[in-house]
């Protein structure tokens, strides 16, 4: 009996269900079919297409390094079958890859790079995931208002055609921006706008990362039960999924809500289990960001000397990010520190050996 030729491209559209669905291990199955019937000969851009896709896979997931293979791979045949948008959407993905490692230069060289061959090959969509991005690394940057503007600019864009995946991630960007703003109540708004789409696409990824960022936003104006309830919530989907990213931004989370609760030992506890997570997953940010939190909640706990330590580890890793604004801010809390000389206590960390280097983050 004759079997039926398999279809890589009807694979790579289940995988592609399958990833929107959460089903991570099964789209990452589907993917490796897909790329195995493809060979190294057959319909180049769409293998191009398919290790970009399972890249990013790997990168929602925290599997940083996997994803960077997967992004140099695609680039390689992009480049042989000469497909210029597909060679546009390498350098965005690598591009993300640079600044979550932190290497600020390198991601504005490729982000410029992948808008130059993006306008080359009149791939709008693309443009406006750049210019979302972009903004992303301008927010870092604590350049707030161009970056609202490149976020304003790109959901346009987007809401004008209709992908609403995309405006997704950019709402999730604007809640950010809105929150670390102050204006609360806007980016509570924002991010609901953002959630009730994500839930209508059944897209648990953004959702879980969109509950994250209105849990952040709801312990900013104290309403502390339904930080805690969304942060369970983004947390259980992340593990199912093993989406260890994910994971890692609800530890932080959970963290600052212990602290607002006064279980300051618990915070603490999070906090080391977080700092690990983090550096493993190589986000340089996120990693920067719980120590700040870790030396907040040690200075409750008047342990000033892990709070120093905490704090001097943030302002060399928000340096190193170019995050002037975060760096000064946690400068003006060493200064709040008693100044006697008092004995420090590590914080342990994982030693990861160094890697080859080469929508964001949910681009």
């Amino acid at each position: 009996m004759q079997t039926e030729p398999v279809d890589p491209r009807k694979l790579v559209g289940l995988a592609r269900e399958s990833e929107q669905c959460g089903n991570t291990a099964m789209s990452l199955g589907l993917y490796e079919q897909a790329i195995g019937c493809l060979g190294d000969e057959k319909d180049l851009a769409l293998l191009a297409d398919a290790l970009r896709w399972k890249g990013t896979l790997h990168r929602e997931q925290g599997d940083t390094e996997t994803a960077y293979r997967c992004y140099k791979q695609s680039l390689t045949y992009a480049v042989r079958c000469g497909s210029v948008s597909c060679k546009a959407h390498c350098y965005n993905c690598l591009a993300i890859i640079a600044q979550r490692r932190g290497n600020l230069n390198e991601c504005e060289r490729l982000y410029k790079h992948a808008a130059d061959l993006a306008s080359k090959a009149g791939d709008i969509i693309l443009l406006g995931i750049i210019e979302h991005n972009r903004g992303v690394l301008m927010n870092m940057r604590g350049k707030l208002a161009a970056a609202e503007v490149r976020y304003a600019s790109s959901l346009d864009a987007f809401e004008t055609v209709g992908d609403d995946q995309a405006v997704s991630s950019v709402l999730n960007n604007l809640g950010i921006l809105y929150t670390k703003l102050g204006h609360y109540q806007r980016a509570m708004e924002t991010l609901e706008r953002g959630l009730e789409i994500a839930k209508a696409r059944q897209d648990s990824v953004i959702e879980s990362i969109l509950r994250l960022n209105l849990a952040e936003a709801w312990v900013a104006v104290g309403k502390l039960d339904q930080a805690e309830e969304a942060c369970t919530q983004a947390l259980g989907s992340a593990r199912a999924r093993g989406d260890q990213l994910t994971m890692a931004g609800a530890l932080k989370c959970r963290a600052r809500i212990e602290r607002e609760r006064g279980a300051l030992d618990s915070s603490i506890a999070t906090l080391r289990i977080g700092i690990r997570e983090a550096e493993v997953l190589e986000d340089k940010l996120l990693q920067a960001e719980m120590l700040r939190e870790f030396g907040e909640t040690s200075s409750a706990l008047g342990n000033s000397s892990e709070a120093r330590r905490a704090w001097r580890q943030a302002v060399e890793s928000f340096e190193g990010l170019d995050a002037r604004h975060e760096a000064a801010e946690i400068s003006a809390l060493l200064a709040t520190l008693p100044t006697t000389a008092e004995r420090e206590v590590p914080i342990k960390r994982n030693p990861r050996p160094p890697a080859d280097e080469g929508l964001s983050p949910n681009a």
